[in-house]
């Protein structure tokens, strides 16, 4: 007869969940020591403490036309929409965990979800808590700013309950079964949660907090109109693969560790750069490499990281803040630019009739053209704004730019082994 107390219980599929959660956690965890003893870490920091010195400073000298309105639909949009949603699903689930869908949605998905609907509730609780002794004190919003606690705690509750109702839209969106029925829905989630916290910011709350209301309605009801599935399988699997890859990709920036091969992408408007590489043998790495960059992640994470410091920088009207973003700006997208580094073309070695001669000088050459050309427009799109001033740190920061995304990095892509590169 079986021991009851040694007896092995049955493995459930939130059993299944929580270990594939702590695997991933135990594999990404020795590499976070490389993170910290890069310096990373002193980088946030010191970002951090300025931030801390720039929010001191607003609340010791309010300036009379700082868009207190602005800055805090920007935060409490950015704190609301993201939303996170980690399954842990890989592709061979779709065998055999199909049959058990029901299962999976009970165990495994709707605790998720109820966990990102806290986490963002909470965070933009958190956001707005920061934001409310300048939201109280900016004369542009000194007027629509609460005078009664209980009203704070309103208009507190209200910011969290939008935000948690984003979790359940974001599901929603993901049901969809048409990519282009996830678009719109994307568009009018975005659109619907930028609207209810400008109204919930600058408008009584009353009135603020029925539009919001129906604004959320009128989202959740498009969405029950659109065809869905009971649970997007392939959706999921591809969040989590792209979840896994940047988390890869991120600690591929400090030390040298196996990534996934990520899907290519069109992008029509920008890939045809590639095409006027010269159509000569001693080009084709370059043509490849280029090809990959732009069609990869990479480019991706690259342009998105560019765009939204050119838009961080406009809304500043500060030559040290502006200055600041365009030197971190080019920092970090210079790092991610050393991504291309560790590309491998293992599946074309053996159908591709090329040397491997001259592989890291290619990569470094289309590393160089992307930085060159990002710290070009990124200093115009910063600097335009300013051009009545004194340029001298423009100018220092322009040459620090050029330096590293023009020399420092390509130098150090190219001077690396060939070898360890294959």
């Amino acid at each position: 007869m079986a021991d009851p107390v040694h007896e092995e219980k049955p493995r459930g599929l939130g059993d299944w969940r929580r270990e594939r959660a702590s695997a991933f956690r135990r594999e990404m965890f020795p590499y976070l020591r490389y993170v910290a003893q890069s310096g990373f870490a002193m980088l946030l920091a010191a970002i951090g403490i300025t931030l801390l010195a720039g929010y001191a400073g607003l609340l010791a000298d309010m300036p009379t036309e700082w868009p207190a309105d602005v800055v805090g639909v920007a935060l409490i949009f950015f704190a609301s929409i993201y939303t996170p949603l980690r399954s842990y699903l890989q592709p061979a689930d779709t065998v055999f965990l199909l049959p058990a869908e029901s299962g999976v949605l009970s165990a495994n998905l709707f605790p998720a979800l109820r966990k990102s609907a806290l986490f963002g509730a909470i965070r933009t609780l958190v956001v707005f808590v920061v934001f409310a002794p300048l939201y109280a004190l900016a004369p542009v919003t000194a007027d629509a700013a609460p005078s009664q606690p209980a009203a704070w705690a309103a208009l507190a509750a209200a910011l969290a309950l939008f935000a948690a109702w984003n979790t359940y839209a974001a599901w929603q969106e993901r049901r969809a079964v048409s990519a282009t029925a996830r678009l719109a829905l994307r568009f009018a989630r975005w659109t619907a949660v930028l609207l209810a916290a400008a109204a919930l910011l600058t408008k009584p709350l009353l009135l603020a907090a029925g539009f919001a209301l129906l604004a959320a309605a009128a989202v959740s009801a498009a969405a029950l109109l659109t065809p869905r599935h009971r649970l997007p399988w392939d959706r999921l699997i591809a969040e989590e693969g792209a979840v896994r890859r940047r988390w890869l990709s991120f600690l591929g920036w400090f030390v040298d560790i196996p990534t996934e091969a990520p899907p290519a992408a069109s992008r029509a408007w920008i890939a045809w750069i590639a095409d006027r590489v010269p159509r000569d043998r001693r080009f084709a790495w370059h043509f490849l490499y280029a090809k990959t960059f732009l069609r990869g992640e990479a480019f991706g994470a690259f342009w998105r990281w560019c765009a939204l410091m050119a838009v961080i920088a406009l809304f500043a009207h500060s030559t040290a803040v502006d200055v600041m973003v365009y030197v971190v700006g080019m920092v970090v997208g210079g790092l991610q630019l050393t991504e291309l580094g560790r590309i491998r073309f293992a599946e074309h070695a053996s159908v591709v009739p090329l040397s491997p001669d001259g592989r890291n000088m290619a990569a470094s050459a289309v590393v160089r053209a992307a930085g060159l050309a990002a710290a070009a427009l990124l200093w115009l799109v910063a600097w335009v704004p300013h051009a009545a001033s004194a340029p001298t740190w423009w100018l220092i920061a322009l040459a620090l730019a050029l330096g590293w995304t023009g020399w420092l990095l390509p130098r150090r892509l190219a001077a690396r082994d060939e070898e360890e590169e294959l």
